[in-house]
C-alpha cells in the first residue's frame, strides 16, 4: 500500500543487533500507524508493571499512512512507558522527522536494550547504524543537533535526559519537544540521538484524486478563522487575549486566576514588538513557530508563556524567552518545570523573581530534585496538595473550573494532565467545530469520548494536532482511499480511535491505576468557601465520569466489559 513501506525495525542497543520485519498488515485497519501502532507495540513487548528506566521499556518511533503526503502530516509519534507517570505515553510530534523515517522506508523504529557507551542511532537510506556518541555526551540539544542535522532529522536529548530528570523531553530539529519524561528513557539505554535521512519518493496511490483532497483540505484550513486569523498569523499565542478575557488563565499554582499582563504577552503585541520569522512544517500551510529574526530564537508557545509568565506571575517576557530557550536546549517539558516551581512558590510561601527563574531551570537541567515532577516533588515533601497533576502529568494553562468538559478529558486521559487528548477548548472556548456551554459537565461524557476517539485517529494517521479544527473521519477517510489506497469507512476510523483508547486503558489498568486516578486535584473542586465558589462540584463531576464509563462500556470502575473489548478485537484482558 503506498501509505505504508512495510518495514518494521528493532534496534537492540544491549547487542547492537538490528532486525528488520515487515509490519503486520492486519495492524493497519485495527490500529493505522502513530500512536495506535506505537501503542499496540508497546503493549506486546513489554508488560505494563516494568521500570520505565530499566532496559526493557521500548522506545518507539512511528510514522502513519499519510505522513509525507498529506499537509500538516510530516511528524513521527513517540511511545513508552513513562518514568514520570507510570503510564502508557505517546506524544505526536512536530517538524520532519517523521517524514524521513518514511522516506527511509520505516513504519516503526523500536529501541531497546542499554548501549555501554553513549549511543546514537543513524538511519540513512537502508543503512541502519548504532554510532559512538561520546563527543556529543554532555552536550545540550543546539549542540547535538548542529552536530548531526547534516546527516538528516535530528531526534536529541540534552543533559537533562542524560542524568534521567522525569520531566526530560526529546527534541525534534531544535524546535518541537514533548511531555511525559521520554528523553530520561533514551537516557537510560545511553541514547543521545536518531538521526534519519530518508531517500525514497513518497507518492499518494491516487495522485489525482489525491491532489483534490489536498485542495480541498487547504480550503477548510483556510476558511477557519482559529488556524488561518489565528495561529497562521500569531502562533498559539493567539489564544492569549481570549483566554484571558474570560478569565481562563489560571496563575499561582491554579491558586488565582487573570493576569493583569495579558496583553503583553499577547501574539498581537508580539508580532508588533519583533521582526518575525515564520517556521513551517514540511508542507504545513499553518507555520505556528515564530523565531526572531535579529537572535534567530524561537519564540514559546502558549506552554511556556504561560508556565514561566503568567503561572508565576512574571510580566518580564526576556526572562521567559531565556526559561523557554533553557527548557530546548537542556531538553525539558516547559510545562512541568513551570507547575512544579509554581507549587515551590506556594511551598515556600514566595514568589520567583525573574533574575532566580533562570538559576532555577538551569538546576532542573542539571538534575536537581524539582525535575522529579510535581508530585513527586511534593510528596517527599507531603504536601501533594499542593501538586496541580493528574496521574502524575502537570496541567497546563488551561483552567479546568472555566472549561468543565476539558475538567473531564484531564481526567479520563491516558496520559494524564495532558490536554491535547481531547482539546475540549475547541469546542468549549473556541465553538469549534461546535460551541458547548463550557460551564456545564451536562451532556459532555458523550461528546468527550467522540472527540477522543477522533484524536486518537489524528495521533495514528499522524496528522498535527491543530488539523481537528478542519478535519473530520469522513474527510481522514477520503485521504486513505486515495493517499494509501487504504479502503476504512469514517465509522470504522473512530471504532480504530476506540480500539487504541481501550487499549491504551488496559495498560494503565494492568500498570496499577483504578478508578481513583480518575480525577482532579482537590483545589480544583467546590468547597462551599467564598474563594472557591466557582469550583466544579463535586457530585456533578462524579455523574459525569460514570456517565462517561457508560458511554465507553466500562464498569463502574473504569474498567472495560468484556463484550466492549470483544467487539473491538482486543483479547488482552487476562
Amino acid at each position: 500500500m503506498a501509505g505504508w513501506t512495510g518495514k518494521t525495525v528493532y534496534v537492540d542497543l544491549s547487542s547492537e543487533k538490528v532486525t528488520i520485519t515487515g509490519t503486520d498488515e492486519k495492524l493497519i485497519p485495527m490500529y493505522l500507524g502513530g500512536r495506535g501502532l506505537g501503542v499496540k507495540l508497546l503493549s506486546e513487548l513489554s508488560d505494563p508493571d516494568i521500570d520505565p528506566l530499566g532496559p526493557e521499556n521500548p522506545l518507539i518511533f512511528t510514522t502513519g499512512p499519510l505522513t509525507g503526503l498529506a499537509p500538516m502530516a510530516s511528524g513521527a509519534v513517540l511511545t513508552s512507558k513513562s518514568p514520570l507517570t507510570g503510564t502508557v505515553f505517546s506524544w505526536n510530534t512536530g517538524g520532519g522527522f517523521g517524514r524521513e523515517l518514511k522516506k527511509a522506508g520505516i513504519d516503526a523504529l523500536v529501541i531497546s536494550g542499554k548501549a555501554q557507551n553513549p549511543s546514537y542511532v543513524e538511519l540513512r537510506g537502508d543503512e541502519i547504524k548504532i554510532m559512538y556518541a561520546g563527543q556529543l555526551w554532555g552536550k545540550n540539544t543546539e549542540t547535538c543537533t548542529e552536530s548531526l542535522k547534516s546527516k538528516g532529522s535530528v531526534a536529541c536529548i540534552g543533559r537533562a535526559g542524560e542524568k534521567e530528570v522525569l520531566i526530560s523531553s526529546f527534541v525534534l530539529d531544535s524546535a518541537h519537544s514533548g511531555r511525559g519524561g521520554l528523553g530520561a528513557v533514551a537516557g537510560s539505554k545511553l541514547l543521545k540521538a536518531v538521526v534519519v535521512k530518508g531517500e525514497k519518493e513518497l507518492l499518494p496511490a491516487r495522485l489525482e484524486k489525491f491532489e483534490e483532497l489536498e485542495t480541498k483540505m487547504l480550503k477548510l484550513f483556510d476558511a477557519n478563522p482559529v488556524l488561518s486569523k489565528g495561529l497562521a498569523n500569531y502562533g498559539t499565542s493567539a489564544l492569549v487575549k481570549l483566554l484571558d478575557y474570560m478569565g481562563l488563565i489560571p496563575c499561582r499554582n491554579f491558586s488565582g486566576k487573570g493576569t493583569p499582563f495579558a496583553d503583553l504577552f499577547s501574539g498581537e503585541y508580539i508580532k508588533a514588538s519583533f521582526e518575525l520569522e515564520r517556521e513551517n512544517c514540511p508542507a504545513c500551510p499553518l507555520g505556528c513557530k515564530r523565531r526572531i529574526k535579529k537572535t534567530r530564537q524561537l519564540l514559546p508557545d502558549y506552554d511556556s508563556l504561560w508556565a514561566f509568565g503568567f503561572n508565576l506571575e512574571n510580566s518580564d517576557f526576556d526572562s521567559v524567552l531565556r526559561a523557554d530557550r533553557i527548557c530546548k536546549d537542556y531538553g525539558f517539558d516547559p510545562v512541568s518545570a513551570g507547575s512544579v516551581l509554581g507549587a515551590c512558590a506556594e511551598f515556600q510561601s514566595g514568589k520567583i523573581e525573574p533574575r532566580e527563574l533562570e538559576t532555577l531551570l538551569l538546576g532542573i537541567g542539571e538534575g536537581n530534585e524539582p525535575g522529579k515532577g510535581a508530585r513527586n516533588y511534593l510528596s517527599a515533601r507531603k504536601r501533594e496538595d499542593l501538586s496541580m497533576d493528574v496521574k502524575g502529568l502537570e496541567l497546563g494553562g488551561f483552567d479546568p473550573r472555566g472549561i468543565r468538559g476539558q475538567a473531564l478529558a484531564y481526567a479520563t486521559s491516558c496520559h494524564g494532565g495532558d490536554y491535547l487528548t481531547a482539546f475540549m477548548v475547541g469546542p468549549e472556548v473556541l465553538g469549534k467545530p461546535l460551541l458547548l456551554d463550557r460551564l456545564s459537565l451536562r451532556g459532555k461524557a458523550g461528546i468527550l469520548q467522540v472527540f477522543e476517539n477522533l484524536t486518537a485517529v489524528l495521533d495514528s494517521l499522524v496528522l498535527c494536532s491543530f488539523s481537528i479544527f478542519a478535519i473530520n473521519e469522513e474527510l481522514c477517510s477520503a485521504l486513505l482511499r486515495a493517499g494509501a489506497g487504504l479502503e476504512i469507512a469514517p465509522a470504522e476510523l473512530l471504532k480504530a480511535g476506540e480500539r487504541i483508547w481501550n487499549l491504551e486503558r488496559i495498560y494503565n489498568l494492568k500498570a496499577g491505576f483504578t478508578r481513583k486516578a480518575d480525577t482532579l486535584p482537590e483545589r480544583l473542586f467546590e468547597a462551599g468557601s467564598e474563594e472557591r465558589v466557582d469550583g466544579i462540584p463535586r457530585q456533578e463531576f462524579e455523574t459525569a465520569l460514570q456517565e462517561y464509563y457508560l458511554y465507553r462500556v466500562w464498569d463502574r470502575e473504569g474498567v472495560p466489559s468484556p463484550e466492549k473489548l470483544m467487539k473491538l478485537g482486543l483479547d488482552c484482558w487476562k
